[in-house]
């Protein structure tokens, strides 16, 4: 039968030759796949005579998007207007995928087959859990709704017919979404993120949901399905009366991570263990140990958070060798490309919530360390960036622990070798004990070679305890 491309059945033929002239060529973009879409709306066909040709756009887009997503793995915050367009048009492609499929679950007869019915949803969660990835990764709040979305799909996976009951635990993408999002993914650079979300992938079949919260566990979370917001833990706040939540505990997960971070202490390699590559590195290991604190004790916030009335502003300089450099120079400073101008947004005994104003951030990573100088105090803080988050390429906001009050520059390593490490003493209100900052993987053993600035003496050093360990530092305790 010859169907006119003014047809419905003749608009879906017109999707399919586009898809398979370009199947395999990946010279498709965003663009052109949400036009597919909307044309696949604009057909007027009944939803199962759109769903393979649906599918075959959801096939082509998982492409495109698996091949994007990595170029924001390392990219500076905040994007270029380039990249931050890529964005918007990724995230897109996503809600409109999304959106699409929403529209087939929502016309389906009441009888449709668990096979139709299933791989829908997990579709829906997919694409939302990676829209949300991808604001992640490029430091950006989430788009309103999604989260609402994401709970409506896990609550209609539940609602399915009795003979399909164990199937709602198929729906891996939203435990995925789920986990990350009790993981604290802003307090992750995009590497660390990435790794995250790889690991992820192996524990999804461990969240059981309750509707009582279970006993005894410190690391129970809770979800109001009808909210947009994605999780809380309840050692930090309780549900208020009035919501219908449901909860999980992530206390099996967090031991089997402490699991997994023995064994590769012990010697154990990533691919014995069935671990990403980065599992290996001290990147990875300072995430699963991370994993393992957000997972399995999410403690309250020690301070209070006061808003800054006066607007007091701050010099920044990231980086611990610039860190080092500008100790060696006593402090001194000029208006560098080093240097840039913050406003205070908010303070607590141990940091600041902070506003770009002027000068470069390409330097800003998170976990790194940096130094800050307010207005009303003469001395450098030394601080670790926990977060950083932004709307669009002209605006970023920050957040900084402070980890000592004053510093001693040093080097680590012999002559032919060496690396800028900042010495914390111990008569600083953070901790009791010395701790030394390092650039990540500069110590390959338990023992190092510490000079400080000024001094001729040479210290054989070694390791006690990980107070800190990402992509950029290593924080720990030593003896000498």
């Amino acid at each position: 039968m010859d169907f006119t491309t003014d047809s419905g059945e003749g608009q879906l033929r017109v999707i399919q030759a586009f898809l398979a002239e370009h199947q395999g060529t990946g010279d498709l973009d965003a663009e052109e796949l949400i036009a597919q879409l909307k044309r696949l709306r604009e057909t007027g066909l009944p939803p199962l005579a759109c769903q393979n040709t649906l599918e075959m756009l959801f096939t082509c887009s998982s492409l495109y998007l698996k091949a994007q997503v990595g170029n924001f793995v390392g990219s500076r915050i905040p994007l270029d207007r380039g990249q931050r367009q890529q964005v918007h048009n990724l995230q897109k492609l996503l809600d409109k995928l999304a959106a699409a499929y929403e529209w087939l679950l929502e016309n389906l007869p009441e009888d449709t087959a668990l096979e139709t019915l299933f791989p829908s949803l997990e579709r829906v969660a997919f694409c939302l859990n990676q829209h949300l990835y991808i604001s992640y990764l490029v430091a950006a709040p989430a788009q309103q709704g999604i989260w609402q979305r994401l709970h409506r799909t896990h609550q209609r996976s539940l609602r399915a017919p009795l003979e399909s009951a164990g199937h709602h635990r198929k729906l891996t993408a939203y435990r995925e979404a789920l986990l990350l999002a009790a993981g604290q993914p802003t307090s992750h650079a995009s590497r660390e993120l990435e790794f995250a979300a790889d690991y992820i992938a192996l524990l999804t079949e461990r969240i059981a949901f309750t509707a009582e919260a279970p006993a005894d566990s410190s690391a129970i979370f809770w979800i109001e399905p009808t909210r947009d917001f994605s999780l809380f833990a309840l050692s930090r706040r309780a549900p208020p009366p009035e919501y219908h939540v449901f909860y999980f505990s992530c206390a099996h997960i967090a031991a089997l991570v402490q699991q997994h971070l023995d064994a590769l202490n012990a010697g154990s390699r990533a691919r014995d263990l069935h671990l990403p590559p980065l599992a290996d590195t001290p990147t990875g290991q300072g995430v699963l140990r991370r994993l393992i604190a957000a997972w399995g004790t999410p403690g309250k916030r020690r301070f209070p958070r006061r808003r800054q009335a006066n607007h007091q502003r701050a010099v920044l300089c990231a980086g611990l060798n610039r860190f080092c450099q500008l100790l060696q120079q006593n402090g001194a400073r000029d208006d560098s490309k080093d240097f840039s101008q913050w406003m205070m947004i908010n303070e607590s005994p141990d940091g600041y919530a902070l506003m770009h104003l002027t000068g470069a951030t390409g330097h800003i990573r998170i976990g790194d360390v940096v130094a800050l100088r307010p207005d009303a105090d003469p001395g450098w803080l030394v601080c670790l960036v926990r977060w950083a988050i932004s709307e669009n390429p002209e605006h970023i906001e920050i957040g900084l622990q402070i980890i000592a009050l004053d510093a001693i520059p040093g080097t680590l390593g012999d002559n032919a070798s060496q690396v800028s490490v900042l010495l914390l003493p111990e008569n600083t209100p953070m901790r009791t004990v010395p701790a030394l900052l390092v650039p990540s993987g500069s110590i390959t053993g338990k023992q190092c070679t510490l000079r400080l600035d000024g001094s001729n003496k040479v210290r054989e050093c070694k390791e006690l305890t990980v107070i800190e360990q990402n992509g950029r530092i290593e924080l720990f305790t030593f003896e000498v």
